[in-house]
Order: structure tokens, then sequence, then C-alpha cells
């Protein structure tokens, strides 16, 4: 019986890591199509850019709004209601022939998808316990991963054959099929007394989390991972290309080991936290990823084999560590657990943004003293956390 109930909870596991990829997926599925969306609406690629930056800043925004919300609300009602979101846009955006109704839908869209990581986040920090937690964020983050490597390689392909109206009527299919597995396996919640009475409005709930200097100190930590490895990621293919003079084809290569490390990271930290408790894991983490960092500012122009092995290991750092913060924090807040989980989503979407913008900060400092300088950073950031998690046994 106890077997079988474990059997269950994998599955629905399962089923809820197939939906935070299908919400990464309805993202990540437009890049390729942008230019065929241009042609079909006649419509300067301006326009079709905003309908990018939009969906991006709703999804991170929806993390803070939802997040108080989640943890007095039947998530999943919350998720049905995401994915219903997300088909009828869907559905209304392959086959209308309005830009205006074509982008406010796609804005539609993008409320459903900031609402399915947070949910799934907050379900699997509650349904598991210990390690089982652990390797559940695990399995939850490996799938988060694969969809942006895989996502524009599917997207590209439909828009091939099917127009942009195919990768569309795709979204629409997978969301069907999730509606129906998702109403059939998860089962409803009920909201107790305690609960209700435990509800202190958005300020009162985001008081309490910013009250807890542990769960804080790591949502600080994230950021600057982030945003690190997303400054690193739109800096190498400038460097690639004037320092080392590589095709754009040896580029896109050499862009291919970086989710294959986050994978491995991901996978390696299902493991080792089976037995070795999160703050022995967490303690030699914030040291080697700093040092990471200055590595690649110091040595990211002597040596491509060199930049090679030094951007893998930082991918395993970033895929490992990603699964142990949600853990951790997850572990740190019971009673504002969805509110936080939110903060961190947000905070983690946030350092991916500005990550992106960091070329505009090589006007002001060269590339090389600008990472070495947030190696130092992080370093000085983790000072915190490593003081608290010190000694403590958080597994």
């Amino acid at each position: 019986m106890a077997k079988d109930m474990a059997q269950g909870k994998l599955f629905v596991l399962y089923v809820l890591s197939i939906s935070a990829f299908f919400a990464s997926l309805s993202q990540n599925i437009y890049t390729p199509i942008i230019p065929i969306i241009r042609d079909s609406f006649h419509v300067p690629i301006s326009w079709v850019n905003f309908t990018v930056s939009s969906f991006i800043f709703i999804i991170v925004v929806i993390q803070i709004l939802l997040g108080t919300v989640v943890d007095h609300k039947d998530k999943k009602r919350l998720l049905l209601v995401s994915l219903v979101l997300i088909g009828v846009s869907a559905a209304i955006c392959a086959y209308t022939d309005s830009f205006v109704l074509f982008l406010l839908f796609r804005m539609i869209q993008a409320v459903g998808a900031g609402i399915i990581p947070l949910v799934v986040i907050s379900i699997v920090a509650q349904q598991f316990e210990g390690e089982a937690r652990g390797s559940a964020m695990g399995t939850y983050q490996v799938l988060l991963i694969l969809a942006p490597a895989v996502s524009p390689v599917l997207g590209g392909v439909i828009g091939e054959y099917f127009g942009y109206e195919g990768a569309f009527l795709c979204l629409l299919m997978i969301a069907v099929v999730l509606l129906i597995f998702i109403a059939y396996l998860l089962p409803d919640e009920r909201q107790t007394k305690t609960i209700k009475n435990q509800r202190k409005g958005f300020i009162g709930a985001y008081k309490a989390v910013f009250s807890h200097h542990n769960g804080v100190s790591i949502i600080m930590v994230s950021f600057i991972v982030f945003f690190t490895y997303f400054a690193i990621l739109v800096y190498l293919p400038v460097l690639l290309h004037d320092h080392y003079q590589l095709t754009l084809q040896l580029i896109g290569l050499l862009y291919l080991p970086l989710p294959v490390s986050m994978i491995m990271g991901s996978i390696m930290f299902k493991k080792l936290q089976e037995n070795i408790s999160l703050n022995r894991l967490l303690i030699p983490l914030l040291i080697t990823m700093p040092l990471l960092i200055i590595l690649f500012g110091v040595f990211h122009t002597q040596s491509l084999i060199g930049l090679s092995m030094i951007l893998f290991g930082y991918g395993v750092a970033v895929g490992f560590s990603a699964p142990l913060f949600s853990t951790l924090v997850g572990n740190e807040y019971i009673e504002h657990r969805g509110t936080a989980l939110g903060l961190f989503n947000f905070v983690r979407y946030s350092g991916m943004a500005l990550g992106g913008m960091a070329p505009a900060l090589y006007h002001i400092l060269p590339g090389p003293v600008l990472f070495v300088l947030l190696g130092i950073l992080l370093l000085l950031v983790s000072v915190l956390p490593r003081k608290n998690f010190q000694g403590r046994n958080v597994s």
C-alpha cells in the first residue's frame, strides 16, 4: 500500500514537473518564429519584440502578486486555471488576424505561464518532506533546465512546417492533456480554519518572509548567481567571436555543454542530498561558485580549453544550486512557504533579466574586472548564509 502511494506521488511529481516544463516551453517556443509573426501580421519587429519582453515582465510580476495567494488558495484550482488561460490564449493567437488581439492574448498566456512554476514548486515543497523534498526539487529542476534548450529547436521545426499557428496549436494540445491529467491525478486541497486565521494580507506576509534572515540570505545569493550566469551567457558570443575568432556555428556548439552541465548538477544534488545534509552541501558550494566566477574573470581570454572547463564547472554549480536553494527556502518557511517561493522565483527571474542587460556595464568596467568583482561580491554576500547554516542540520 505504502509502495503504491509512493509511486502515485512520484507520478504526480512528473506531471507537475512536465507542467513547469510546459510553462517554460510556452515562452521559449516563440523565439524562432518571431520573423514569421512579423511577416504574417505585417508589423515592425519592435512590436513583436514587445510581445517577448511583456511576456517575461508579466511572469516576473506574477511571482510577487501570487505568492501570498498560493499560501491559502487551492493550488490544484490555480493550476487548472493557468492551463485554461494558456490553452484558450493559444487557440486565439493561432487563429486571429488582428495583431492587437494576438498581443493581448499572448499577455494573458503569460499570466498562465507565470502561475504554473510558483504553484508547482509550492506543491512539491508541500507534498514532499526531508530527503524526498530535495530529490523532488532535483527532478523538477532537471525538466525546468531542459525547456530552454529544447523549446527553440521544437519551435523552429514546427514553425518551418506549420507556421506560427502550428506552435500555438501545439501549446493548446499539451495544455488540454495536462489539464486532464491534473484534474484527475492531483487531490483537492481543503482549507482549514487554522490556515484561514494565519492569513496576514499581502504586506504582512512579506514582512514575515523578510524577517527570516536565513531564507532571505539564500534568496540574495540566488540573485547574484543567476545574474552572473546570464551576464556570462550574453558575454560569450562577443568573446568567442572577437577574441577567439570562432564562427557562429562553433559558438552555437560551445553553448551546448551549459545546459548539459546544469542538468548534471541537478542530478548530482538529487544523489548527494540523500546521504549528506543540506548545510554540508551548501557551505562548499558558496565557496566554489565565487571562485569559479573569479577564475572566469581572470582566465577567460587565456585559453579556450580553460574557458570551456570553467564554464562547465560553473554550469554544474548553477544546476546544483537551483534545487538546493529552493529546497532550503521551502524548508525554512512553513506558514508563508508560497510567498517565500514566489519571492525566490521573482528574485531569480529578475537576476536573469538584469544579467541579460549586463553588456551596458562593459562601457564602465572591462569584462574581466566586472566578473572578478561579481565573484568577490558573491563571496561577501555568501558570508551570511555560511554563518547561519554552519553547524546546522538542515537535511
